[in-house]
């Protein structure tokens, strides 16, 4: 049987995407940078569990629905993973802190350097922060445009 987690890239307006990080007290993946995200709970639909954990674990709101940006299993795992993008008209100081989480907006072009990230978010990061989908939610590409 596998595990299914949901995460989401949550983009601000100036293309920063929101990491967090549980302290060394953590059972779960202590001292790593993760997207929100966690478990899909039995029942749940994974844009129903992405919404879920941005409100549990951020408090922030989004711009509209999340959209699916990447579906699949972790390479040598059995964690199916859903990836969603959605945006934020939110920044720093909106997050709603929890106890022992670090949660802060990190500029797209410094979110892979110096990190240790969770193999699930870690997978995910560098393909979205390539993507058209991160482009167009940080307003530097728009689908109008031409190629």
């Amino acid at each position: 049987m596998s595990t299914r987690i949901a995460l989401t890239a949550l983009v601000g307006r100036t293309g920063a995407v929101l990491l967090r990080m549980r302290d060394e007290q953590s059972a779960v993946r202590a001292n790593r940078w993760s997207l929100p995200g966690g478990a899909i709970r039995p029942g749940e639909t994974p844009v129903n569990a992405a919404k879920r954990h941005i409100a549990e674990q951020t408090g922030l709101p989004v711009d509209g629905e999340p959209d699916l940006f990447w579906h699949g299993f972790l390479p040598g795992t059995r964690v199916d993973v859903y990836c969603f993008a959605v945006g934020t008209p939110a920044w720093g100081p909106d997050i709603v802190p929890q106890q022992g989480v670090l949660a802060e907006f990190v500029p797209g072009e410094d979110v892979l350097s110096g990190r240790a990230f969770t193999p699930a978010s870690g997978f995910v990061l560098g393909r979205f922060l390539d993507s058209n989908e991160y482009l167009t939610l940080s307003g530097r590409f728009f689908p109008s445009d031409p190629v």
